[in-house]
């Protein structure tokens, strides 16, 4: 079975659009409404990539992002697009930041070059 794609998003509407989008596409996914959860789900398997809000309540997507492991592309879902874009300046190609609201032809479309 393929590795799961980690959906990570604190609004449960939101992350329900998020999962049917990326489930839509033919991929497995987990979800977790917290980073604490996340990284919880990702102690038993590794994300093949991960679609991650920014401002998450406790540990934030960027440090989520962090513990994943390394080669894991990370799509920053989020509504504070110039902070995204300047922390993750000079990273690797396997990041990509989509503003909120979504247009989920966004995501669909970073979800295909990602992986």
């Amino acid at each position: 079975m393929a590795r799961p794609v980690l959906v990570v998003e604190d609004d449960p509407g939101v992350r329900e659009l998020l999962v049917s989008i990326v489930a839509d596409q033919g991929y497995r996914v987990l979800e977790a409404g917290t980073g604490e959860a996340a990284l919880d789900l990702m102690e038993d398997e590794s994300a093949q990539l991960a679609v991650l809000d920014v401002g998450l309540p406790g540990i934030d997507g960027f440090a989520v992002a962090d513990r994943l492991d390394p080669g894991v592309p990370v799509i920053y879902v989020t509504g504070d697009p110039i902070r995204a874009y300047a922390h993750v300046k000079g990273k690797t190609s396997n990041v990509q930041v989509l503003p909120k609201p979504l247009a989920p032809e966004l995501l669909e479309h970073a979800v295909s070059t990602a992986l």
